[in-house]
């Protein structure tokens, strides 16, 4: 448990130093800045697990988590349907996007592919998949909850920020850590974070327009009820 509550302590303290350095810095006011902050941001939290000597699994993947997961996502995704239709697909779209791009440029699909694969790699491995493995010997219990805490207090950093989300609590901190302590599949998990960042695939979609970014709301809730079905069905 020592190791467990150091390693958590380490990477978040490390992980708010380095966006203070950055912020003071100016270096996250343009997207290549932003690119160079996140692959900080990584390194970092590499070498704090490695400091730990965290033995953490490769993307490798069977194939079964994906389904688990995105099956997991069903509330998440109703909630968006349900936003749009009470916004509208228009204003669900413009809700969607990021706040650092005024306007939309081709240099944003593989900026976003690089910054959210990135984002998500810290993620995944450094706030669910490492303090799962260091708390979960208390139990699958004390691993999802501990994994828990680590997320909320450094995914959109809110001790700074202030904002606490409490859907990517719910969904990317505890959801996303119990599939992986069920399927140990850390690729099904990056996959599944990805398909549900939104401002993301506003990035990816916003050229084609309202028609393309609604059908790939829609699209995401159907096949994740498709799977959250196949689950009930299998525990018949």
């Amino acid at each position: 448990m020592k190791k467990a509550i150091g390693y958590s302590t380490l990477i978040t303290v490390s992980m708010y130093a380095i966006s203070e350095l950055l912020v003071k810095c100016s270096v996250l006011s343009t997207l290549s800045g932003r690119l160079a902050g996140i692959s900080t941001a990584l390194l970092a939290s590499y070498l704090v697990s490695r400091a730990f000597h965290i033995k953490l699994p490769g993307l490798k993947s069977s194939g079964d988590g994906i389904p688990h997961a995105l099956a997991l996502m069903f509330p998440l995704y109703a909630i968006s349907i349900i936003g749009i239709l009470y916004l509208g697909p228009a204003k669900f779209m413009d809700a969607a996007k990021p706040g650092f791009v005024e306007e939309w440029s081709p240099i944003l699909v593989p900026y976003s592919l690089a910054f959210w694969a990135l984002s998500g790699l810290i993620m995944v491995y450094f706030y669910d998949v490492a303090p799962y493995e260091l708390f979960s010997g208390r139990g699958r219990l004390a691993g999802v909850v501990g994994a828990t805490i680590v997320f909320s207090l450094n995914y959109n950093q809110p001790l700074i920020t202030g904002f606490w989300s409490v859907e990517d609590i719910i969904f990317f901190g505890a959801a996303l850590t119990y599939s992986y302590s069920v399927h140990r599949e850390p690729s099904a998990l990056l996959i599944v974070y990805l398909l549900s960042e939104v401002p993301l695939w506003w990035c990816l979609l916003a050229p084609l327009g309202v028609s393309a970014f609604e059908a790939y709301i829609v699209a995401r809730f159907l096949v994740s009820a498709f799977f959250l079905t196949g689950m009930f069905l299998k525990l018949r």
